[in-house]
């Protein structure tokens, strides 16, 4: 598998880790990512917190809705083996150097916090726009983050494409378009890779998946077990 097929762990390694958090990312970055993908949703308090559901039930001991609760609430949760929620600067500052950040805007409102939070990152020295991607199904959320810090690359998100998917895109100069893997096919690969722009699939773990979409000329996957697949790197599957 060639170096610009791109593998994006999903919410850190979050097969084997607690989804979202540091330790998930950590053990992401030591198996050999170069991409995390992450979530963002606002606390009551206006902080950004990495947690992907709008309620606290699935992913930790607390209950609720995430936006209903201050900092210092989600912070004395368990996340998963004693891990807390983390901040975005938090896993921000654990990537610096080592990784490219996807975030993805979940929560209402959280575009413009995080376009704030990384116009000071961008100002220290070695930051790129480059090693940050922001997605979203939501098109007020990247409209926002858009006007607001134009030099950051920008995805859409969607379960199943449309033509408002593809106008949106369009529009926002988008760098690539993040699909559900059971709408990927090859004819909608060529069509994108035409567009100029990257196709990413989620959530791909099996090998399987991997190898067809690698055939297809797909440009990346999202994966909850990439270190599977980084043992692959340096590998060329037969056809493409």
């Amino acid at each position: 598998m060639t170096d610009d097929f791109i593998i994006i762990a999903h919410r850190g390694f979050s097969g084997q880790y607690p989804e979202n958090t540091l330790l998930a990312f950590r053990k992401a970055l030591n198996a050999g990512a170069t991409w995390l993908e992450l979530d963002v949703q606002l606390s009551a308090d206006g902080e950004l917190v990495v947690i992907h559901d709008e309620s606290l039930e699935r992913t930790t001991d607390g209950s609720g809705p995430v936006g209903e609760q201050t900092l210092a609430q989600l912070r004395a949760l368990d996340a998963g083996q004693g891990e807390k929620i983390p901040l975005l600067s938090e896993v921000l500052d654990l990537a610096a150097g080592r990784a490219t950040v996807n975030i993805e805007l979940k929560g209402a409102g959280t575009a413009r916090p995080v376009a704030r939070l990384l116009q000071q990152r961008l100002k220290r020295p070695q930051a790129s726009p480059d090693l940050i991607l922001a997605s979203s199904l939501y098109k007020r959320e990247l409209i926002d983050i858009a006007v607001e810090l134009p030099e950051v690359r920008i995805a859409p998100v969607a379960e199943v494409p449309g033509a408002e998917l593809w106008r949106l895109a369009d529009r926002l100069g988008a760098w690539s378009v993040h699909l559900e893997k059971s709408c990927i096919t090859e004819e909608l690969i060529a069509e994108v890779r035409q567009s100029g722009r990257k196709l990413l699939a989620y959530t791909v773990n099996d090998i399987e998946t991997l190898q067809r979409f690698y055939r297809w000329g797909l440009d990346g996957v999202f994966s909850d077990f990439p270190q599977q697949f980084f043992r692959t790197k340096g590998l060329s599957f037969h056809g493409r």
